[in-house]
């Protein structure tokens, strides 16, 4: 199987992203956790674990917490007034509801945690996460760590937080691990992200490749925007690079003040509140930029009163980011949840109305947009602290700007190829001008030779409609004026025998009659061209219809001396065929009005009838009536062995009054008609009839209808 080269460098983003987000879910954490101790009421028991063989340990479980209380390592902690409680960690305060000094997220509080490790560990590390939003961290009496200002009032609370990881020594085989947190900033206060424990070496590892994975993916977002900013600075018309450097720089900016938190890292000074902002604000034009990168990339697809709605949102949120208290905008987090998730779920249904209607690029958005989606899922998830430990957005983004990369790449490849496809063009033009010229030359002659046909067929319908004017002025004027004639005769006197009078009368009778049936074969056939004819149908077997057919004519054609032969699929119907078949159940059925196609076989039969040889020849004098079925029609030809039809009258045979001495439209007393009414009956049942001859062979008339539908 041979898979193309867009599809297999997709697989590849595929297997790249998997392997990040692998690694990323691995930071910290090795082996099963199912088997590995947990802290329970207070006491982490590691007294058998080996930290160089089984790796890093989550501190995870039930620590001893005391709400609205700022305790120190040199606590009496067999004291039953302190209030002791345990409470679940990781988990923010906010869900402590038998803790109502710190329940709404703002207070302070001690967390304590009694480790018991090997006593020949030696020494080790601890990474600490961000805590929300100040703390002072103690092992065994020793400060280690700390973060912003810890107080329990709430102006003279300072904010801080970025991961670090401190290391301790362990001879004694006991860490007693004390935490004051306070908070007062954020809606959410407490130790709310895993701690680790491990070996210095193999935290310290973890946290560097936790950073570079960062810095990696930072770097890249920045690069990426730029260069799609550049882009767009150099080929505005590729207005969605515009769009797509900006979600990635908003992605990096976030990045930078979330997770290992590099700017305060690179910037220690840096307020902790300018990083929320940052946070919540490019957070907000996430929703912007990505709607925006979508709609200009699918505009047909895309709602341009959606791309304002999202628009006017994000921005009023980021405008209220920026001006009202962090504790405000934090609690309405629910809010920004809520739009970047609306935002996705109709970037999803534009693209995937996109695939749907196969725009270029779509599948490789569909993929990379679905992923990402699934991504800022699991982080509104990760905030709203349901069960998921892990950030997933950058690793999102990245595979998305993989994905995107696919695309311009695919881009510009398909231009080069179109314009070395020009060039090619453009090379052969030059060298085969002269066959061009030739070729271009040949068809103006072949317009030419179509018009100059279409000319001659002009003429050939100007000279008919003109026959047709002077057959209906003959065929008027000639019966009118020879029942003038003698109607004048007689009022003359000038015949006054009796039956010269008698014999006279009759004659003008029978040219009444004439004129009349040829008016009302005229009005007929104009009710049949206007659609105004009921027709009603019916379903018939086409052997039993072409049984009746025979039954009908037979007798009139056998009076004067022919033979009648109707054939079915190449079987004659005889007397004896007709009893044993008769009913034709095995027979294709049509749907057609039985009288008027009785009519159609009139005119078809009592036409060759007048054509057959003389009754003293020696010719045969034979109607056929062949019906054949053939590709969901059936096939009806009635040929005669008369004198055939003249080729230059086969053009008009069908035309109104058209009339000539040798044409089989033509006979003593005929109204041209006839074959007008017929060719008009057949058209309405759907079907089409044609005239074929070979002169002094007898002629051939074809008519095709359609099978009725079986149900």
């Amino acid at each position: 199987m041979v898979i193309r080269k867009p599809v297999w460098i997709f697989v590849i983003m595929l297997i790249i992203a998997v392997i990040l987000n692998v690694g990323l879910f691995n930071s910290f954490t090795t082996g099963d956790s199912s088997h590995r101790p947990k802290a329970v009421n207070g006491e982490l028991d590691l007294s058998g674990w080996d930290f160089q063989h089984e790796g890093i340990l989550k501190m995870d479980g039930t620590w001893m917490f005391y709400g609205g209380q700022l305790l120190g390592p040199n606590t009496d902690w067999g004291d039953s007034s302190l209030g002791e409680s345990f409470v679940s960690v990781p988990s923010s305060w906010n869900n402590y509801e038998l803790e109502p000094a710190v329940r709404k997220g703002l207070g302070y509080a001690t967390y304590r945690l009694l480790i018991r490790v090997p006593e020949e560990a030696g020494t080790l590390a601890i990474r600490v996460p961000n805590i929300m939003t100040a703390y002072k961290l103690w092992i065994n009496g020793d400060l280690i760590a700390e973060a912003g200002q810890v107080d329990e009032l709430a102006e003279n609370n300072k904010a801080e937080q970025y991961p670090r990881v401190i290391s301790f020594a362990s001879d004694n085989g006991i860490a007693d691990l004390v935490i004051q947190v306070s908070n007062y900033k954020h809606r959410k206060g407490g130790i709310w992200t895993s701690f680790s424990l491990g070996t210095t070496q193999e935290i310290t590892r973890k946290e560097i490749l936790a950073v570079a994975e960062q810095m990696l993916i930072i770097g890249s977002l920045f690069i990426i925007g730029t260069y799609h900013m550049g882009l767009y600075a150099f080929r505005k018309r590729e207005r969605f690079t515009l769009s797509f450097g900006l979600l990635c720089l908003c992605v990096a900016f976030r990045m930078g003040v979330t997770g290992e938190t590099m700017m305060f890292q690179r910037f220690p000074g840096a307020s902790w509140e300018l990083g929320m902002r940052i946070e919540y604000i490019a957070f907000a034009l996430c929703g912007v930029t990505g709607y925006t990168y979508i709609y200009r990339m699918f505009p047909q697809e895309g709602s341009k009163r959606s791309y304002w709605i999202f628009n006017a949102v994000g921005y009023t949120l980021s405008v209220a980011t920026a001006v009202l208290p962090v504790l405000v905008y934090t609690r309405v987090l629910v809010i920004y949840q809520l739009y970047i998730v609306i935002v996705c779920a109709t970037c999803m249904y534009v693209v995937t109305r996109a695939r749907i209607r196969n725009r270029e690029g779509a599948t490789l958005v569909l993929a990379g947009i679905t992923f990402f989606i699934f991504t800022v899922i699991n982080d509104i998830l990760f905030y709203s602290e349901q069960h998921v430990s892990v950030q997933l957005v950058p690793f999102g983004i990245t595979f998305f700007i993989l994905v995107q990369s696919i695309i311009l790449s695919n881009r510009f490849t398909n231009a080069m190829q179109n314009v070395e496809l020009v060039s090619d063009e453009l090379r052969e033009l030059n060298a085969n001008l002269e066959q061009r010229v030739e070729l271009r030359t040949n068809e103006l002659k072949q317009s030419n030779e179509s018009l100059e046909h279409s000319n001659i067929e002009l003429e050939k319908l100007e000279k008919s409609r003109r026959h047709l004017l002077s057959n209906i002025s003959h065929d008027l004027r000639t019966p009118m004026t020879l029942v003038q004639g003698y109607l004048e005769a007689m009022r003359d006197g000038l015949i006054e025998d009796k039956d010269q009078q008698q014999r006279h009368l009759n004659m003008m009778l029978g040219k009444l009659s004439r004129l009349n049936s040829l008016i009302d074969d005229l009005f007929e056939l104009s009710k049949l061209e206007a659609g105004q004819v009921r027709f009603h149908y019916v379903n018939v077997s086409v052997r039993g219809w072409l049984e009746s057919v025979q039954f009908s004519f037979e007798t009139d054609v056998n009076r004067v001396g022919g033979a009648l032969h109707c054939v079915y699929n190449g079987i004659t119907l005889t007397a004896s065929e007709m009893e044993q078949g008769s009913l034709g159940s095995e027979s294709p059925i049509i749907r057609i009005d039985i009288a008027r196609m009785e009519q159609v076989m009139s005119n078809l039969i009592y036409n060759a009838l007048r054509y057959l040889p003389e009754a003293d020849s020696d010719k045969d004098r034979r109607i056929t009536i062949e019906a054949v079925e053939e590709r969901g029609t059936v096939v009806i030809e009635v040929t005669d062995t008369g004198c055939g039809i003249d080729p230059e009258d086969l053009p008009y045979i069908f035309d109104r009054f058209y009339k000539k001495d040798k044409s089989r439209n033509s006979s003593e007393g005929g109204s041209g008609l006839g074959l007008s009414i017929v060719k008009e009956i057949v058209h309405q049942h759907g079907g089409w009839i044609e005239a074929r001859n070979t002169i002094d062979h007898g002629a051939s008339f074809l008519i095709r209808l359609p099978l009725a539908m079986q149900k």
